[in-house]
Protein backbone atom coordinates (compact mmCIF):
# COMPACT_ATOMS: atom_id res chain seq x y z
CA UNK A 1 0.00 0.00 0.00
CA UNK A 2 1.21 3.31 -1.27
CA UNK A 3 1.39 6.42 0.91
CA UNK A 4 -0.89 7.83 -1.92
CA UNK A 5 -3.77 4.88 -1.02
CA UNK A 6 -3.73 6.09 2.70
CA UNK A 7 -4.34 9.40 2.31
CA UNK A 8 -7.49 8.42 0.15
CA UNK A 9 -8.53 5.87 2.46
CA UNK A 10 -8.45 7.89 5.54
CA UNK A 11 -10.22 11.08 3.68
CA UNK A 12 -13.15 8.20 2.42
CA UNK A 13 -14.90 6.90 5.22
CA UNK A 14 -16.92 5.05 2.78
CA UNK A 15 -13.76 2.91 2.14
CA UNK A 16 -12.69 2.75 5.69
CA UNK A 17 -16.21 1.12 6.55
CA UNK A 18 -15.33 -1.62 4.22
CA UNK A 19 -12.12 -2.77 5.22
CA UNK A 20 -12.96 -2.74 8.54
CA UNK A 21 -15.98 -4.97 8.49
CA UNK A 22 -13.75 -8.31 8.91
CA UNK A 23 -11.98 -7.05 11.93
CA UNK A 24 -14.71 -5.35 13.68
CA UNK A 25 -14.39 -5.66 17.62
CA UNK A 26 -17.35 -4.70 19.85
CA UNK A 27 -16.98 -1.54 22.76
CA UNK A 28 -14.98 -2.18 25.05
CA UNK A 29 -17.82 -1.74 28.00
CA UNK A 30 -19.35 -4.60 25.98
CA UNK A 31 -16.39 -6.98 26.63
CA UNK A 32 -15.19 -5.31 29.90
CA UNK A 33 -18.62 -4.56 32.03
CA UNK A 34 -18.04 -2.22 35.07
CA UNK A 35 -19.01 -3.69 38.24
CA UNK A 36 -19.69 0.07 39.61
CA UNK A 37 -23.19 -0.78 40.08
CA UNK A 38 -23.42 -3.45 41.63
CA UNK A 39 -20.75 -2.19 44.42
CA UNK A 40 -22.94 0.55 44.96
CA UNK A 41 -25.87 -1.66 45.30
CA UNK A 42 -24.18 -3.81 48.13
CA UNK A 43 -22.98 -0.09 49.68
CA UNK A 44 -26.33 0.70 50.13
CA UNK A 45 -27.46 -2.10 51.29
CA UNK A 46 -25.53 -2.54 53.78
CA UNK A 47 -25.55 0.87 54.97
CA UNK A 48 -29.61 -0.28 55.17
CA UNK A 49 -28.54 -3.06 57.43
CA UNK A 50 -26.07 -1.07 59.96
CA UNK A 51 -29.12 1.40 60.15
CA UNK A 52 -31.63 -1.11 60.78
CA UNK A 53 -29.45 -2.79 63.38
CA UNK A 54 -28.50 0.35 65.47
CA UNK A 55 -32.05 1.24 65.55
CA UNK A 56 -32.97 -2.04 66.66
CA UNK A 57 -30.36 -2.15 69.23
CA UNK A 58 -31.15 1.18 70.32
CA UNK A 59 -34.45 -0.18 71.05
CA UNK A 60 -33.86 -2.63 73.17
CA UNK A 61 -30.92 -1.06 74.91
CA UNK A 62 -34.05 2.03 75.74
CA UNK A 63 -36.68 -0.39 76.90
CA UNK A 64 -34.34 -2.44 78.55
CA UNK A 65 -32.78 0.49 80.76
CA UNK A 66 -35.75 2.43 80.86
CA UNK A 67 -37.31 0.25 83.45
CA UNK A 68 -34.83 1.35 86.04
Amino acid sequence: MSVGERVTSRSNPVEEENQGDDTYLPPRRAVHPSEQGKWTNLFYLTLLWLFIALVVSLTVWGIKYSSM
